[in-house]
């Protein structure tokens, strides 16, 4: 008689991870409701300060798009729309004299190409993403902000502060969410 000597834990699934990744990803949701609440109510700040705040917006978003390659190795898509956002962001907050229109114009074609990105990736891989149906609509919420702020340009502080605070402000609340009652970081489908 021979006993089996392999490893008894080789189908085992993987340890769960900290909650590290978990208090990361909060954190970051709450910097950007942050900057959500802060271009809500100082809806009038300078074209530069709403520059600097959606670049920053933008550069957390695609710095956790980026964290979702490793995380869910989910490959090249998350990738390019990582960054996608970071290079918009970047844009946004360091372009010389950016004026409404420019920052209107960079934030509009950054999330309408991020929209579009998402959405087609989640269709893509709705038979292994579980909760694809949220990342889609997450990607036509970008899409329909990014039509607006593009559609709209001469608009003024005040209406292009309120509409990109209500995505921001959105995103936030998203990462939250995720972060405290979303499925476990890691974890395989």
């Amino acid at each position: 008689m021979t006993a089996d000597l392999s490893n008894p834990y080789s189908d085992a699934a993987p340890a769960p991870p900290s909650g590290g990744r978990r208090a990361v990803v909060a954190v970051l949701g709450v910097v950007v409701l942050v900057i959500g609440v802060f271009l809500l109510v100082h809806p009038y700040s300078a074209a530069r300060t709403l520059a600097l705040f959606i670049g920053l917006a933008l550069v957390i978003g695609g710095c956790l798009e980026l964290g979702a390659v490793w995380e869910t190795h989910r490959g090249w898509g998350s990738l390019v729309l990582g960054a996608l956002l970071v290079i918009g962001g970047v844009l946004a907050a360091f372009w010389p004299g950016v004026t409404l229109f420019g920052l209107a114009l960079i934030t509009g074609l950054t999330l309408i190409l991020h929209g579009l990105g998402r959405i087609a990736l989640a269709i893509a891989g709705r038979s292994e993403i579980p909760g694809w149906g949220w990342l889609a609509l997450a990607g036509v919420v970008n899409l329909i902000i990014g039509i607006v702020a593009i559609a709209w340009p001469e608009a003024t502080v005040l209406v292009l502060s309120l509409i990109l605070a209500v995505q921001v402000l959105g995103f936030g609340l998203v990462l939250v969410v995720f972060a405290l009652w979303g499925p476990k970081l890691g974890a395989r489908a």
